[in-house]
């Protein structure tokens, strides 16, 4: 009950992610759900109510506004943020982890610190036939990572995904994980404000998890 996600071994990951497809597919089959949710909360600063390793996947009848936010964004500015942010990440050393197929990576700028993100190198990758070994590999040296670089620490980790049937004709949307570490405590700007300090800049945070 007390192992932390960068615990699991390879295995174990890549038969996390196969249930985390089929659970997910069999939930968006429901009529009254239009997003399957999928989210992981460590230890009791990250808010985890149960004291074993779990993840989470809530059926919701819209997207999470976030969601809606990147996809908008994503309007706004013409072209996947996504790809943008990968396409740079290497020169900007902010690359954390990187297989064939997946890069994990700290954001540019990240909310809050040791902010990383693991995504697809495809940006038309779909998460739901995304081969889960593959997959298994990336997320497993990527939370190694993040439990060496941070001894362990608690954390909250989601999914970003649209659903095909919500995409709009011709849209794609550039699925990821996103991970954020509790090394502080979210306060009255952040809460209030939606808006985040963050002291340790992005190619920093990726040099300590590397």
């Amino acid at each position: 009950h007390q192992e932390h996600p960068c615990d699991l071994d390879v295995a174990t990951m890549c038969a996390a992610v196969s249930l985390w497809q089929r659970r997910i597919v069999a939930m968006e089959q429901h009529d009254d759900i239009a997003c399957a949710f999928w989210f992981k909360n460590v230890g009791a600063r990250a808010g985890a109510s149960i004291a074993h390793n779990h993840s989470q996947i809530i059926g919701l009848p819209q997207l999470p506004p976030r969601l809606e936010l990147e996809r908008t964004q994503n309007q706004i500015h013409g072209q996947c943020l996504i790809c943008a942010t990968l396409a740079t990440a290497e020169a900007e050393q902010r690359i954390v982890v990187a297989t064939d197929q997946f890069v994990a990576l700290a954001p540019n700028p990240p909310k809050l610190p040791f902010e990383t993100w693991l995504v697809p190198r495809d940006c038309k990758l779909d998460f739901l036939t995304t081969d889960a070994a593959a997959l298994g590999e990336a997320l497993h040296q990527w939370l190694q990572a993040i439990g060496s670089g941070l001894d362990r620490p608690p954390c909250n980790l989601w999914l970003h995904r649209v659903p095909t049937p919500l995409l709009q004709d011709g849209e794609q949307f550039h699925w990821h994980f996103e991970l954020q570490p509790r090394t502080g405590q979210l306060a009255g700007l952040e809460l209030g404000g939606d808006m985040y300090i963050n002291s340790v800049p992005a190619d920093v945070a990726a040099a300590r998890l590397r």
